[in-house]
């Protein structure tokens, strides 16, 4: 199959930067050059051998590890979801709240897309409309907590910042006990977002440059849409995985919904789903700003798309298991060191695979026996791995099906 993705982005990468010249920087240039290089062999891979008969090999290249690489996101956000899995309350209801802002504030996005702190302060934005709107609902004062994922584009993959919310549906309120919330006042919820979207706007523009744009919009425009979920998130944990990466760690962008890429047209067509149609629209756009929708979810070095705050801190997990267990009723906490052991670990690439097409990479079709890590290669370190020489002092091992480039002649 041939990947378009990469094709795009390897015939038009160069043209796009001098169109563009402010994403011609070491970061984004780095990101595009650890996709191309993606599992190809040439830059480093590993092989794995049957020990017992000998027949079979398999040869696995090394990835980028990059999120902006379709495969390699795709791996980090079932890891995403299996993380944030582990750190949520099994006796807290979640509810999934969704943040935006109004299509006006968009180019002051973008003006700060590469520095971050927009983005930081726009995260902290979301935690205090928690805070706030929490309350409200509550009739008093009540500790909360969240987690707070930032996502930079709509699904058509245009630029259209936005805040996923994981909510407890509930917290400790002013006399220390946990108070469970069932009910929400939608009522409130756009006029809350308003609010503390413009406030926070104006303690990050300290300088007013944007004040007029601030008030245009608090005056006119009423589209500060903020959404919750009417009900809580899955329980099982299985279901609860396949909930978070459904909403928080889907790709913008995917080699089934990319359809064609025509280079003698100047055309890529992909498919994404609507919200407003609530159908698969088909998208056709240049091959200039198919590649400027996908850089621009390229995030800032080291920025943290993901926080925790409040009762979700880390720090306040004893704390808040006691709480929650008073209130229904368990008589004993779990030990500590079982609570810990849920937190997922990372997944390999064969629990991937057995999750994503239900079979054993490393079951040898031969004798059903195990395929053993027997040697790793990368560029310019040769063979840094040898089980053979490991054994014996020398390779001894049958070459099993290595890529050509190390077999061939010259």
């Amino acid at each position: 199959m041939v990947n378009n993705f990469l094709k795009i982005f390897s015939e038009g990468w160069e043209s796009f930067k001098r169109s563009f010249p402010s994403y011609d920087n070491t970061h984004c240039n780095k990101q595009v050059s650890a996709i191309l290089k993606c599992g190809d062999p040439k830059f480093g891979f590993s092989q794995y051998m049957c020990l017992s008969c000998g027949k079979s090999s398999k040869v696995v290249a090394h990835s980028c590890k990059s999120k902006f690489c379709l495969r390699c996101g795709r791996v980090d956000g079932e890891n995403f979801a299996e993380s944030i899995a582990g750190k949520l309350y099994e006796d807290v209801d979640y509810r999934h709240l969704v943040l935006t802002i109004p299509s006006q504030f968009r180019s002051i996005f973008y003006r700060d897309r590469f520095c971050g702190d927009l983005y930081s302060s726009f995260i902290g934005m979301g935690w205090s409309f928690v805070k706030s709107f929490m309350s409200r609902v509550a009739g008093e004062d009540l500790e909360c907590g969240c987690l707070i994922v930032l996502h930079t584009v709509g699904r058509k993959s245009d630029f259209k910042p936005h805040l996923h919310v994981m909510l407890m549906s509930g917290g400790i309120n002013s006399a220390g006990q946990w108070m469970a919330l069932k009910n929400f006042d939608y009522s409130i919820l756009n006029r809350t977002w308003k609010q503390t979207l413009l406030k926070g706007m104006r303690e990050w523009d300290e300088c007013g440059y944007f004040g007029k744009v601030f008030d245009d919009v608090e005056s006119r425009y009423k589209g500060f849409y903020a959404h919750i979920d009417s009900n809580p998130a899955p329980k099982k944990r299985r279901n609860l995985i396949r909930y978070l990466s459904k909403y928080l760690c889907r790709p913008q962008i995917s080699l089934k919904r990319l359809l064609r890429y025509n280079p003698k047209n100047d055309k890529v067509v992909y498919r994404y789903s609507s919200h407003s149609s609530g159908k698969n629209e088909v998208e056709k756009t240049d091959v200039k700003t198919f590649i400027g929708r996908m850089v621009q979810q390229i995030l800032p070095p080291r920025f943290k798309r993901i926080c925790y705050y409040g009762l979700q801190f880390p720090s306040n997990r004893s704390r808040l298991t006691a709480k929650v267990c008073e209130a229904v009723g368990r008589l004993s906490l779990m030990p500590e060191v079982e609570r810990r052991s849920k937190v997922a670990e990372r997944l390999s690439y064969k629990s991937l695979i057995e999750i994503w097409w239900g079979s054993d990479p490393f079951k040898c079709p031969h004798c059903g026996g195990r395929l053993e890590l027997a040697r790793i290669w990368k560029p310019v370190k040769d063979w840094v791995f040898n089980i053979f020489e490991q054994l014996f002092g020398y390779d001894v091992g049958p070459p099993g099906q290595l890529p050509s480039f190390l077999t061939a002649p010259g």
